[in-house]
Parts: C-alpha cells; sequence; structure tokens
C-alpha cells in the first residue's frame, strides 16, 4: 500500500538526514500514514461486516414488531466494494437502526431488551473496530 511505503520511506530515507524539530515532524507524518494505511486496509471489510450486522438486527426488529418497513430497510447488498459506497449504505442502514432502536427502547417485552442489548453490541463493536491502534504520539 502507497501510504505505509511513505511511512517506511520516510522513516529509512528521510529521517536519518534530518535532527531535531525536522526529524520530530517527519517522524508524526510517518506515524500518520502508518494510521491512514491502517484504516484503509480494513475499512471495506469492517463496513461490509457491519453493515451485514446491521441488516441482521433490521430484519429482527421487523420480524418482532411485524414491521415490513424495517424488512424492507433491511434490504441491499455490498456488492459495490468502494468505499465510498460501503459508507454511504452503512449511513442508510445506521438511520434506519436508529429508528429500529427508537422502537426498541418504547417497548417493555423481554424480546426487545434482548434486541436493545445486540444493538448496544454492535454500537460497541463499530468504535472498537474504528479505533486506530497506533496513535500513541
Amino acid at each position: 500500500m502507497v501510504a505505509a511505503e511513505l511511512a517506511t520511506r520516510l522513516r529509512t530515507d528521510l529521517m536519518a538526514e534530518l535532527t531535531g524539530f525536522r526529524a520530530n515532524v517527519a517522524a508524526m507524518g510517518a506515524e500518520l500514514l502508518d494510521m491512514i494505511a491502517e484504516q484503509w486496509d480494513g475499512a471495506a471489510a469492517n463496513l461490509v461486516s457491519e453493515n451485514k450486522a446491521i441488516r441482521a438486527l433490521l430484519r429482527q426488529g421487523g420480524e418482532l414488531f411485524g414491521a415490513p418497513g424495517l424488512i424492507e430497510s433491511a434490504q441491499g447488498d455490498d456488492a459495490d466494494l468502494r468505499i465510498s459506497s460501503l459508507q454511504k449504505e452503512n449511513e442508510r442502514l445506521r438511520h434506519a437502526l436508529i429508528g429500529l432502536h427508537e422502537r426498541v427502547e418504547a417497548d417493555e417485552s423481554a424480546a426487545a431488551r434482548q434486541l436493545e442489548d445486540s444493538i448496544w453490541a454492535l454500537l460497541r463493536r463499530s468504535v472498537e473496530i474504528r479505533r486506530v491502534g497506533s496513535a500513541n504520539f
């Protein structure tokens, strides 16, 4: 990947020629490129996985509440693997998930509580997936 290669070149080729502040700027640039490479590498897989999980929750909610609109909102696929397309679909699905979550919170049933737990678990996983592992400066 280009970003990872640039980070390596900054560290191995350029930083040896620099000192002080300039060396620190180059090191920070290399770290930023590493973060970009990390996020870019897993972006499509993460979005496809998250979209699949949201669709499952929407179908489950549609069945629980007898709401064909929720089941309909779960339709779609991730055949177009461009990040921009996957992100657009993720935003559409998340909007539908917000509506489901509101409905679940208003329902006192055990099935609704279980679905709410699943929604929160998905949201926690979503945050974890987006966490940048190398952000240490």
